[in-house]
């Protein structure tokens, strides 16, 4: 299976893409689910982080408010779970061509031209969109 280089950028709205959140990240061709992609760029950033200090990484954006950062193997686990946890809560979205992903195990086909954008959702927007969705039910 081929292996090709994706741009996965981490970006807040409204905001240009954070040059700390800038990688390049190596997948093979063909399908992958949600939460692969997710394990993908937290790896890579801790990547980041290890080399050139936390001010290198948006890794901060991916995981839960306060969860502390560790360097070794069970806490790339752990950074891994957290960021899962921190989708499917809403804290940030995960675009695959445009297109939010909604759901860790969901597939999707990686290809040279595929474009991926992790963006964060601040606690405070998250507040209002949660208000709005139970004032209109």
């Amino acid at each position: 299976m081929a292996t090709i280089a994706l741009r996965v950028p981490t970006a807040l709205p409204g905001q240009a893409v954070l040059p700390s959140g800038q990688c390049y990240i190596l997948f093979n061709r063909g399908p992958i689910t949600a939460r692969e992609l997710i394990a993908e760029k937290v790896r890579a950033e801790l990547r980041k982080a290890r080399s050139g200090g936390m001010s290198t990484t948006s890794l901060v954006l991916l995981l839960p408010d306060g969860a502390e950062i560790g360097f070794g193997p069970l806490d790339e686990q752990l950074a891994i779970a957290q960021s899962c946890r921190a989708f499917t809560a809403g804290q940030y979205l995960l675009l695959y061509d445009g297109r939010p992903l909604v759901d860790l195990d969901e597939q999707v086909e990686l290809n040279r031209q595929t474009s991926l954008l992790f963006v964060y959702v601040p606690s405070v927007l998250n507040e209002v969109v949660e208000r709005r969705l139970k004032d209109a039910a």
